[in-house]
């Protein structure tokens, strides 16, 4: 008798890439932060939600693996990495366009560029950190888990903290570093080159801060994984929920958000100054150009690797928790965008 992979059929339950690897996370995150979903049509987009929603339903009622050719496996993929990239997993409503994953790149190059001008004024310094936070506040709210949803208050309160972080610390920064006296003139250029990152990093946490905040004070659904008897397969069951899982989810996000910082506002500069000192390129578009080239190469290349680093779904000892989960084992939990 044949057997499924002579007859050229693939088990669709198969995920695309291990997210339990970081290699996996990696992969999983270059397709869904591409740009290239921007243009989908909202047509297409619904028509891959109704796909995907189609063969989760056929994974879900069988119980035995599902066959298909490979051919259909890639339909089904494709329409996955779109609703990944475009579509709220809560509300199944497609994400403000500016404030998608796929969004990114295209939004951050501006920010970007704006805050590593050489030489800004106070007025320039001000505008691009107010105008980074009022992204990463969108991009939050956006996608936040809509089932422990925020007020506009909440929301408000933790837009005016990061806003007054980024713009506080930039705005001293700015004119603290320039009297640094100990340091050379030279030196004193290359160290206010890092203001936007120490700025937007800081702003950064306190705003994931105060947007999961209500995860650091009740805690987040740590959950125990059980395999089914009848088919093999995997299903989650509520343990309860854990302050120290909700701290640890927040805490991985930050330093994710910290690691995307790192390439983008970093690296640049440094180029930049090291193409200064060599006087190329010359004129100032070639060096706008070029500037816009290597903060876009930065941003593409480097964030879904820190992105990647913790999984989406954290696995911890129960032992590392509160008290009443000491004797359950594993348990995972979701750490959130």
């Amino acid at each position: 008798m044949a057997t499924a992979s002579s007859q050229g059929l693939v088990d669709l339950a198969q995920p695309q890439y291990d997210l339990n690897t970081y290699t996996g996370r990696l992969l999983h995150f270059f397709t869904v932060t591409s740009p290239a979903t921007l243009f989908t049509p909202s047509s297409e987009l619904r028509q891959a939600q109704d796909t995907v929603k189609r063969y989760n339903a056929e994974l879900q009622a069988s119980k035995r693996p599902v066959l298909v050719p490979a051919e259909e496996r890639d339909t089904f993929w494709k329409a996955q990495q779109l609703v990944q990239s475009s579509i709220h997993p809560d509300t199944g409503e497609p994400v403000f366009l500016p404030f998608r994953l796929s969004a990114f790149v295209p939004t951050n190059l501006i920010i970007c560029a704006g805050m590593l001008m050489p030489n800004p004024s106070l007025r320039s310094v001000i505008f691009w950190q107010w105008a980074n936070q009022s992204l990463n506040v969108g991009v939050n709210f956006a996608n936040a888990n809509k089932s422990m949803p925020m007020s506009m208050s909440e929301v408000g309160m933790a837009y005016v903290a990061a806003c007054a972080t980024s713009v506080g610390i930039a705005v001293s920064l700015t004119r603290v570093v320039p009297r640094l006296r100990v340091f050379t003139p030279a030196m004193r250029a290359l160290l206010a080159q890092f203001v936007p990152f120490v700025s937007v990093a800081t702003a950064g946490v306190v705003n994931i801060s105060c947007m999961r905040w209500k995860e650091l004070r009740d805690g987040i659904d740590v959950y125990r994984i059980k395999k089914r008897d009848d088919d093999g397969g995997v299903e989650k069951e509520v343990v309860g929920k854990s302050q120290i899982a909700g701290t640890m989810a927040v805490a991985q996000t930050a330093a994710s958000r910290v690691a995307t910082n790192i390439p983008t506002l970093i690296i640049p500069p440094l180029l930049m100054s090291r193409l200064r000192f060599a006087n190329t390129p010359r004129g100032r578009f070639l060096q706008n150009a070029t500037q816009l080239s290597v903060i876009g190469l930065c941003l593409a290349l480097f964030l879904p690797p820190a992105v990647a680093i913790f999984p989406q779904q954290a696995v911890v000892n129960g032992k590392s928790l509160e008290k009443e989960f000491a004797d359950e084992g594993p348990l995972t939990f979701n750490k959130g965008l």
